[in-house]
């Protein structure tokens, strides 16, 4: 099994990389097809627009930096060992509150997460994009609201969290973010 999931890895990062080339492809072909007309500015526009919307582009700007990880503290009992892990729906509740923020493009570990991304577990593993994350979990966010995240309901679980469990959870704003 451990010899078929490597494999896997293998085929899928010789796969991102042929994505990646072929992007820088497509985006040489645009770049020539908005250069031969007159309607191309108005279009290259709207299409950098809905390729950092369908996160086939990478993005920066300013925004916030929200890290999670699992708590250094031992359960008090095998039945309690959960709250002290960082789960997969936590990070789901980070994305959206974040997205709710108003964050335009978001990254877990440099895994770009778009409406289509999984976040899910498998085992004690994140998988966000069927990629294994491990913590601590960096959650980057670009155009984030601080003050309107601060605010939310997540944040304030993770705060009450941090003090009940234990669990590793900062923010930090940002000048400038690089999301892939």
């Amino acid at each position: 099994l451990i010899d078929l999931i490597e494999a896997r890895r293998e085929q899928l990062d010789v796969l991102d990389e042929d994505v990646r080339k072929l992007r820088t492809e497509v985006a040489a072909a645009e770049s020539r097809a908005a250069q031969r007309s007159a309607q191309g500015t108005a279009e290259g526009r709207r299409l950098a627009e809905l390729a950092g919307r369908a996160g086939t582009t990478a993005l920066h700007g300013p925004g916030l930096v929200v890290t999670l990880s699992d708590s250094d503290r031992s359960p008090p009992s095998p039945d309690e060992a959960g709250a002290s892990r960082i789960h997969d729906s936590d990070l789901q509740l980070v994305v959206n509150a974040l997205f709710a923020a108003g964050a335009e493009a978001v990254a877990i570990n440099d895994s770009r997460v778009v409406v289509t991304t999984p976040i899910r577990a498998a085992g004690d593993t994140i998988v966000v994009n069927f990629r294994p994350l491990s913590p601590p979990y960096r959650v980057r966010a670009i155009g984030a609201d601080e003050d309107e995240y601060a605010a939310s309901e997540i944040a304030a679980r993770f705060r009450r969290w941090t003090r009940l469990f234990g669990l590793g959870y900062s923010t930090s704003q940002a000048d400038d973010i690089t999301v892939p």
